[in-house]
C-alpha cells in the first residue's frame, strides 16, 4: 500500500500508538484480577517473569523488523514466511479475533466504570449500556474512515490524557503505601484475598494471563509498520513504548496492593479508584481515576480498531489469503470493508453488555483474547529462531528467540485448557474464510492443509462436548 511520506507515522506518533495500544483495560483492572489468584509477593514474581518475557517478544519483533523489513504485515507475515499460507492465515485470523475481543472488553470496562462513577442509584440498565456501547463503537467507524494518520493524532491526545491519572496513582500510592498490607504472612500457602490454600507455582500461573493481557498490543507497531516512515522507527518505537508501559504497570500494581488490603481489593469494581480513595486525594482521586479509565479505554478502542482492521487488510493485499472483499480502500487509503467487518463483529459480541455481570464478562473476554494471541506470538518467536539459526555470530538473537518461545508456551499452559479449547473453536471458524480465499485464486486446499483443518475441527468438537457436559468450565 503506497502513501505520501507526510501521511506516514513518525516516531512520536508510533510511540504514542504503542503506549496507547498497551495501556487500556488491563492496567486499570489488574490489581483485582491479580489478587484473586495471587498474593502480592507472588505478583512480584509474575511481573518479573511477564515483563522479561514480553521484553523478549518485543526484541523478537524488533530483530525481525530489521532483519526482514520486506515482511510488513508483522505477526501474520512472519508466520506466513516461516510456515506457509495456512499457518500464516491462522495467525492473522487468531490475532484478529483477539483484537476484536479486546475491543469488546474495553467497551465492557467503560460502562462498568461509568456505572461505578454515577453510583448504584443511577446505574444504567443493561439495555441502555448496549445502546450507548453500540453508538460509541460506530463512531469509531466514521473516525477511522477519515484517515489513519488523523486517527493517530487523536490517539496522541487521548494517550496523554490517560497517562496523567496513572501518574497520580503512583505519586499518591507511594505516600500511602503500607508494608504491613503488602507483605502477606504465609503468602506461599494461603491466599490473603480468600483464605484458600495455594502454592507459589499456582499463584504465579494464575497471574500470567492477566500480566500478558496488560501487554497485548506490544506488537501493534509491527502490524502497522507499512504505515510508518521507516522500519527502523518501528523497532525503536516498540522498545521505547514497552519500557515506559512496563514501568507504569509494575509500579501501579505493586502500589495498589500496598494501599488496599487484599480482602477489599478482590471485590473492587474499580481498584485504582479505591487506591486513590485511600490516599489524601480521597473521593476526588477516585473520580479522577474513573474518568481516566473511561478515557483510556476510549483511546484503546481507537488504537485497536485501527489494528484490527489492518490485520484483515494486509493478508488480503500481500498474499491474497483473505477474500478480495477486504482489499477495498477509500480515498483516504483506509480499508473500509475490513473496518466494516471488524465493527460488525464487535457489535455482535457487545451483547455481553446486556448482562448485569460485567466483571465476569470482562474477565472472560480478556482471557479468551489473550489465549488467541498466544499462537501468533509463539509462531513469531519460532520464525525468529529459524531466521537466525544458521547465522554466524547471532548467539544473542538465538537466545532471545528461545526465551520468547519458552515464555509463550508457558503462558499457554498457565492460562488453562478451558481457554485453550475456546481458542481452538474460534480458530476453526476461520476455515471457511480461508477456503473462500483459496477459491478466489483458483487454488485447491492441499492435503496437508486438509489435515490441519481436520485436527482443528476434531479438537474443537471435543472441547465443545467437554464444555456442554460440564467437564471443563470457563
Amino acid at each position: 500500500m503506497e502513501g505520501n511520506s507526510e501521511k506516514k507515522l513518525g516516531l512520536g506518533l508510533l510511540i504514542a500508538l504503542g503506549i496507547g495500544s498497551m495501556i487500556a483495560s488491563g492496567i486499570f483492572n489488574s490489581p483485582t484480577d491479580l489478587i484473586i489468584y495471587s498474593n502480592p509477593q507472588a505478583v512480584l514474581i509474575a511481573w518479573g517473569i511477564g515483563v522479561s518475557g514480553v521484553i523478549m517478544l518485543a526484541l523478537v519483533f524488533n530483530m525481525l523488523s530489521n532483519k526482514r523489513p520486506e515482511l510488513k504485515g508483522g505477526i501474520y507475515s512472519y508466520a506466513r514466511a516461516g510456515y506457509g499460507p495456512f499457518i500464516g492465515f491462522n495467525c492473522a485470523w487468531g490475532y484478529w479475533m483477539s483484537s476484536f475481543l479486546g475491543n469488546v472488553s474495553f467497551t465492557i470496562l467503560i460502562f462498568k466504570t461509568i456505572n461505578s462513577l454515577i453510583g448504584e442509584q443511577y446505574k444504567m440498565p443493561p439495555v441502555i449500556t448496549f445502546i450507548l456501547g453500540s453508538a460509541l463503537l460506530w463512531s469509531y467507524y466514521f473516525i477511522i474512515k477519515r484517515g489513519i494518520k488523523e486517527a493517530g493524532v487523536l490517539n496522541v491526545i487521548i494517550t496523554i490524557a490517560k497517562v496523567i491519572p496513572l501518574i497520580l496513582v503512583i505519586i499518591f500510592g507511594i505516600l500511602a503505601f503500607k508494608g504491613e498490607i503488602f507483605y502477606v504472612p504465609n503468602w506461599q500457602n494461603v491466599l490473603a484475598s480468600t483464605g484458600e490454600a495455594t502454592s507459589i507455582g499456582k499463584q504465579v500461573s494464575g497471574a500470567m494471563g492477566t500480566v500478558l493481557w496488560c501487554f497485548v498490543g506490544v506488537e501493534a507497531l509491527v502490524v502497522l509498520s507499512e504505515r510508518a516512515e521507516t522500519q527502523k522507527l518501528v523497532g525503536k518505537a516498540t522498545v521505547i513504548s514497552l519500557l515506559i508501559t512496563a514501568a507504569l504497570y509494575v509500579a501501579i500494581s505493586i502500589l495498589s496492593m500496598g494501599v488496599v488490603p487484599a480482602e477489599v481489593l478482590v471485590n473492587s469494581t474499580t481498584p485504582l479508584a479505591d487506591v486513590l480513595l485511600a490516599t489524601s486525594l480521597g473521593k476526588a482521586g477516585a473520580v479522577i481515576i474513573k474518568v481516566g479509565i473511561i478515557i483510556s479505554n476510549i483511546g484503546a478502542l481507537l488504537c485497536w480498531n485501527l489494528l484490527t482492521t489492518e490485520i484483515l487488510y494486509v493478508p488480503a493485499v500481500q498474499d491474497d489469503l483473505m477474500p478480495q472483499w477486504f482489499k477495498k480502500t477509500n480515498e483516504k487509503n483506509v480499508p473500509v470493508n475490513a473496518l466494516l467487518f471488524t465493527i460488525t463483529a464487535i457489535q455482535i459480541f457487545l451483547i455481553a453488555l446486556l448482562s448485569p455481570a460485567l466483571q465476569k464478562g470482562y474477565y472472560v473476554a480478556t482471557h479468551i483474547a489473550t489465549t488467541n494471541i498466544l499462537l501468533p506470538y509463539l509462531m513469531s518467536s519460532m520464525f525468529a529462531f529459524k531466521v537466525f539459526r544458521n547465522e554466524k555470530g547471532c548467539i544473542k538473537e538465538k537466545v532471545i528467540s528461545l526465551i520468547s518461545i519458552i515464555y509463550s508456551l508457558y503462558v499457554i499452559y498457565a492460562v488453562g485448557i478451558a481457554y485453550l479449547g475456546l481458542a481452538f473453536i474460534m480458530y476453526s471458524t476461520g476455515i471457511v474464510i480461508y477456503i473462500k480465499g483459496k477459491k478466489e485464486k483458483n487454488e485447491s486446499v492441499t492435503s496437508r492443509e486438509k489435515g490441519y483443518m481436520a485436527i482443528m475441527l476434531i479438537i474443537s468438537a471435543i472441547m465443545i462436548i467437554l464444555a456442554v457436559t460440564g467437564k471443563i468450565t470457563v
